[in-house]
């Protein structure tokens, strides 16, 4: 008896250490004091809470994943509302409630059993929260698969891409047709989607991690990529990112982890869709709440991909102070690490980002199936932000901080006229889960939509630049 008094509280410590707890938070970044919430307008559903900064929704969760899905849709109701509309409208401006019909039908063939039972959890969660605080669509309740579309909406989105990549079997067949062959169809005009950069050693000022991202998208989707969220789950690592009503990703890929990763993206040329694969909502959301390294996070993104919304992603690890670039197509992949001294364009200590893929084979993955739509130049070359990214390095190397990042995001021909918002952070703001951040134009312009906007999308507005701010965690 007298030695099992004495081990006994060995073994009761051994158990209190290693059982699983909420991460601790981290001590907060002080937010500028313009910027403060004030206490009546924190708004609180069980640990969860959100308030008002600076244009963004700050948004904490916590808990089990239906539990902190339902704060999420407790907390953002009306916004989740209003964001289905919005996509309805942007499917079907004639017919938005068809429109989403028609989004739920591909959504639930496509995605719905391809999503991890974590998330679809968080999900329905997220849908039960916000129906029983009074959201609704087309006079029903907001359901799981809403939400599903929600976080599915940049996959749909590249669909019509991808499967222009897919061969019919036909291409290498020439039929003989009577009369004038009719014009070809028009391609659709490509869209710059974001700008990026991660750098580290050589390239920034004190040698550690400084990376940033700007939102490129429409205006109609402007009022909805100004949530920051928090969260807080039972299992796996705590993470903040940028995302929308109703996320349980990021969407807009700009992540921060308490294992010290940091994580943002840059869409490239849509490769084609792998039907078996694993929804991106599930593997990047699987990358930053249980990566813990460049390896893990690759894997996580890569394992069972079903190459919708085809990225460039960037990665840092604050914890080796390694940085690594990672293209993704659907088979083609390309991993750049800094550790092994892999540089593109000679850009010792960072790489960037800006849609245009820089690997050949991925660039090739991606080509369009009927050979007459190809391009005569198949190989990298600089467009216009690619050569401001460039001269940005050259100007900057070995001088690159919180001060350089914000002239590289307040650059006019990085942060182009559909630019929404724009986020960056050093190693030190990181590692407390936090980030210099603005919303709206980062030029500081207004952006103010078009008529024929206004005509198909009653409830668009102008998006106006805030002020910058930071961004933290820690109860208010």
């Amino acid at each position: 008896m007298r030695r099992l008094a004495l081990f006994l509280p060995l073994i009761l410590s051994s158990l209190f250490v290693t059982s699983p707890t909420i991460s601790a938070p981290p001590a907060a970044v002080e937010i500028p004091a313009a910027h403060k919430p004030e206490a009546k307008d924190v708004v609180r559903y069980g640990d969860g809470y959100r308030y008002p900064q600076a244009g963004w929704v700050v948004l904490h969760v916590e808990g089990e994943p239906y539990t902190r899905g339902y704060q999420q849709g407790r907390l953002l109701s009306k916004e989740i509302a209003a964001f289905i509309r919005m996509i309805a409208t942007d499917r079907s401006a004639k017919a938005p409630a068809d429109g989403w019909k028609a989004a739920r039908q591909l959504a639930n063939a496509l995605f719905l059993r391809k999503i991890d039972r974590e998330v679809l959890e968080e999900m329905k969660g997220i849908a039960e929260g916000a129906t029983d605080a009074g959201a609704s669509y087309d006079e029903r309740d907001i359901d799981l698969l809403d939400i599903v579309v929600l976080n599915s909406w940049m996959e749909l989105e590249s669909l019509d891409s991808a499967l222009n990549t897919m061969p019919t079997g036909l291409e290498d067949k020439v039929f003989p047709r009577p009369g004038l062959p009719k014009a070809p169809a028009p391609r659709p005009t490509k869209k710059d989607h974001c700008s990026a950069f991660i750098a580290t050693g050589p390239a920034t000022a004190d040698g550690k991690i400084v990376f940033g991202h700007i939102t490129m998208s429409g205006l109609n989707s402007a009022p909805f990529v100004n949530v920051w969220i928090d969260v807080v789950p039972k299992k796996g690592h705590r993470f903040v990112m940028q995302a929308f009503p109703g996320g349980v990703w990021s969407s807009q890929d700009y992540y921060i982890n308490d294992a010290g990763i940091v994580l943002c993206e840059t869409t490239i040329s849509q490769s084609p869709f792998d039907a078996t694969g694993m929804a991106l909502t599930s593997r990047a959301r699987k990358a930053i709440q249980y990566g813990d390294s460049i390896d893990a996070v690759v894997k996580a993104l890569s394992e069972k991909n079903n190459g919708l919304y085809a990225n460039e992603w960037l990665i840092g690890d604050l914890k080796t102070n390694e940085i690594a670039m990672f293209e993704l197509g659907t088979k083609a992949t390309k991993l750049w690490r800094s550790s092994k001294e892999e540089w593109f364009g000679e850009t010792k200590g960072f790489y960037w980002g800006n849609n245009n893929a820089k690997d050949l084979a991925v660039r090739l993955e991606a080509l369009p199936a009927e050979p007459d739509e190809r391009p005569e130049r198949t190989e990298w070359e600089p467009d216009e932000r690619d050569k401001a990214w460039l001269k940005f390095y050259k100007e900057f190397a070995g001088k690159i901080d919180a001060a350089a990042a914000k002239v590289a995001f307040t650059n006019e021909t990085l942060a182009q006229d559909s630019s929404l918002d724009a986020k960056y952070a050093t190693a030190d703001m990181a590692k407390k889960l936090a980030t210099h951040a603005m919303y709206g134009p980062p030029h500081g312009k207004p952006w103010k939509p078009t008529d024929e906007q206004k005509r198909d999308h009653p409830e668009i507005m102008t998006l106006e630049p805030h002020p910058w701010t930071v961004l933290t965690v820690g109860k208010p």
